[in-house]
């Protein structure tokens, strides 16, 4: 029924954002918004630690691409709800702190998963959701002229919940092929949904259920297996007989084979996600921007190898056919430090500028191939490398004072990580493929070059 009739001249009240009876709600106080917008706050934080702790370990190359997409989007969904709350209240703002120590409890259960299907079940099938019916019920609940930069905020964050978590449920259908994975699934899924329930649900408000199930935390941090794994479609990951980062330099190599090289070495990065991992889960005490800007470059890291995924397609090779190297990862996850790391990245990135023998110089290469794919792939890697070191600069420098320091210091890190790498040669015979590689990429183009004939 309406209070009264008003005049619009047919156009739509209030720029059409809502009714004028839903704009009557009474919605949240700001006191109430700002303890909900922590929670998901909390969330979205937790899950971005949660993935980085476990990229490098799952064995599954696809589940480390979504892993690498989707603790990017809980990085920016936590960096938006920081600078709404900071609209609405003076500081200190709390946002690091714990909101509710037994929400606590059941994040710090879901992160100990015991592998991928867990780790799943826990990420998208209970705390997903879970976020998701919450967003949807803040979203139902609150007045959006009040409050409409929450509106809008929210809106876009439940439509990255909502793709991530259908995302889950495909990857869970997919790797729950036997009866006994499913109830082990479902006992896991139970045992999680007990541990929400009993902190009242996100909203913190659901009547609380005791927990009676035995806990796998101990209450302390959760000590990540910094390993990385590939699964069993993967050979030869220590084998590094291809001179990859050579054949695009060679001129006397065909044009096929350096852009091929070339996208090859974009595949070869999903190990620096796997090493940003622990970079992220491990380094501590850090504003939130840093762990956002180097969410979004551990996501392009990952977009390189998708890329280079891609690129094979295009060339009608299966990614996972020729080995993909992964001692990189493996030694600097096992050997060195995050800090030392991270300055071994930066050091990498910052030899990547210099525009005869950097990424410039890779784009112009790309160009002269006439090979389509790799010069899209290199003109964005370009691109996003600029950005990396860009970050590498902004938060390690301020810690050694200059860029001659930490030059120095990142050159002993790439030292130790040299001296180190020795053991990774010794995991492989080496045995040769990129020949092979590249007869079957010519092979392909033929076969595709008469399909398109015909």
């Amino acid at each position: 029924m309406n209070r009264v009739d008003i005049d619009n001249k047919g156009i739509p009240p209030l720029a059409g954002i809502c009714t004028y009876d839903e704009a009557c709600k009474p919605g949240f106080t700001v006191d109430r918004s700002v303890e909900l917008l922590k929670r998901f706050n909390y969330i979205s934080k937790s899950l971005n630690q949660m993935l980085s702790a476990h990229l490098a370990r799952v064995p599954e190359w696809e589940v480390k691409c979504a892993f690498g997409y989707h603790l990017w989007l809980d990085a920016e969904h936590s960096a938006a709800i920081r600078k709404r709350v900071s609209e609405m209240r003076e500081p200190p703002l709390g946002l690091d702190q714990v909101p509710d120590d037994k929400l606590r409890i059941g994040l710090d259960e879901a992160i100990r998963g015991d592998d991928t299907i867990e780790l799943l079940v826990g990420f998208y099938r209970v705390i997903r959701t879970e976020m998701i019916k919450a967003l949807n019920r803040y979203l139902d609940e609150m007045n959006r002229i009040a409050e409409h930069p929450t509106y809008r905020l929210l809106r876009g964050i439940l439509q990255d919940q909502e793709e991530m978590a259908a995302w889950g449920e495909q990857a869970l259908t997919a790797l729950i092929d036997l009866p006994e994975k499913e109830k082990l699934a479902t006992h896991w899924e139970n045992h999680l949904q007990t541990l929400l329930k009993a902190a009242g649900g996100i909203f913190g408000d659901v009547t609380p259920e005791p927990c009676t199930g035995t806990l796998r935390s101990d209450g302390q941090k959760y000590e990540m297996d910094p390993v990385p794994r590939r699964d069993e479609r993967f050979t030869d990951p220590y084998n590094t007989s291809a001179k990859i980062d050579s054949y695009f330099w060679d001129e006397s190599c065909s044009p096929e084979e350096r852009a091929y090289s070339l996208i090859y070495k974009r595949l070869r990065e999903m190990d620096v996600p796997e090493w940003m991992g622990p970079i992220l889960y491990k380094i501590e005490g850090k504003p939130w921007e840093y762990y956002t800007d180097l969410s979004r470059q551990l996501w392009d890291e990952t977009r390189h190898a998708m890329l280079g995924e891609i690129g094979l397609y295009f060339g009608g090779v299966p990614f996972y056919k020729y080995p993909i190297p992964i001692g990189s990862s493996m030694i600097l996850n096992t050997e060195l430090t995050p800090t030392e790391a991270h300055l071994v990245l930066w050091r990498i990135e910052q030899s990547l500028m210099p525009k005869q023998t950097g990424k410039q110089k890779e784009w112009e290469i790309a160009k002269e191939t006439g090979n389509p794919i790799s010069l899209l792939i290199q003109d964005y890697d370009w691109a996003d490398e600029v950005l990396h070191a860009q970050i590498g600069r902004k938060w390690l420098i301020p810690d050694y004072g200059s860029l001659t320091a930490t030059t120095e210091i990142a050159d002993q890190a790439m030292k130790a990580w040299g001296q180190a790498s020795g053991k990774a040669a010794e995991w492989s015979e080496h045995k040769e493929w990129w020949p092979q590689f590249m007869d079957e990429i010519r092979e392909n183009e033929k076969r595709l070059a008469s399909g398109n004939r015909s």
